[in-house]
């Protein structure tokens, strides 16, 4: 079973970075759906409630789709808004989103998104830190039913809040960590490994992530 497994996994990856690169797959990304699919079904840890320190850690999107279609813009450079990606805890300020990442603590039962971004024209280089909470369901071992509740932006490379604000169109006095209103949803770990993940959101969205080598961001 390792072999079909191996042989799969290497093929779902290399199609995945064709739609990446704009060279492979469907627009529906039906063949990616169709290979995760049967990829879900030799994973070999099938109950990751059971297996928590597995599925911590720091973990990049190679991979995100959402509903019927596919969408680069979460895992790959892509233009958005701070308000579409923080719950709207920010305002309106165009960004360039070029990576996301997920990250997962056992102490505080930690469920993270981080999106690496840069303000317009690459001003002001930062990280949008959505920060949440999970809890395994008790009745499907492959579920997380998780909690996000605010989110933080910072700057990276050197930038301080100074010119984060100025960057992202913000008061000189404005905080840089806000609260919304709990936005509740779950997630399904349908394969996972010792370095790649999938997750099948509930609201449709396919999401095929790596582990990273690096140190957590928000941990």
């Amino acid at each position: 079973m390792a072999t079909a497994r191996d042989a799969l996994k290497r093929d779902l990856l290399s199609l995945i970075e064709g739609v990446n690169a704009g060279e492979a797959g469907r627009e529906d990304g039906s063949d990616v759906k169709l290979m995760i699919d049967e990829l879900a079904r030799l994973s070999p840890i099938p109950d990751p409630n059971n297996h928590l320190s597995a599925v911590a850690g720091s973990w990049t999107t190679l991979y995100a789709a959402f509903g019927a279609g596919r969408s680069k813009g979460k895992s790959h450079q892509d233009d958005s808004t701070l308000d579409i990606q923080t719950f709207k805890a920010f305002p309106e300020t165009p960004i360039r989103v070029k990576d996301v990442i997920q990250e997962i603590g056992l102490e505080a039962n930690t469920y993270n998104n981080v999106i690496c971004f840069e303000t317009v024209e690459g001003a002001c280089p930062g990280v949008i830190v959505i920060h949440g909470a999970y809890e395994p369901d008790a009745e499907d071992a492959r579920r997380f039913r998780v909690g996000f509740h605010s989110a933080e932006i910072r700057g990276t490379n050197g930038a301080g809040e100074a010119a984060l604000r100025r960057a992202a169109g913000l008061p000189d006095d404005a905080a840089l960590k806000r609260d919304f209103k709990p936005a509740k949803l779950y997630s399904d770990v349908v394969y996972l490994d010792e370095t790649n993940r999938i997750n099948i959101g509930g609201m449709g969205g396919v999401y095929v992530l790596e582990r990273r080598s690096e140190p957590a961001i928000s941990l």
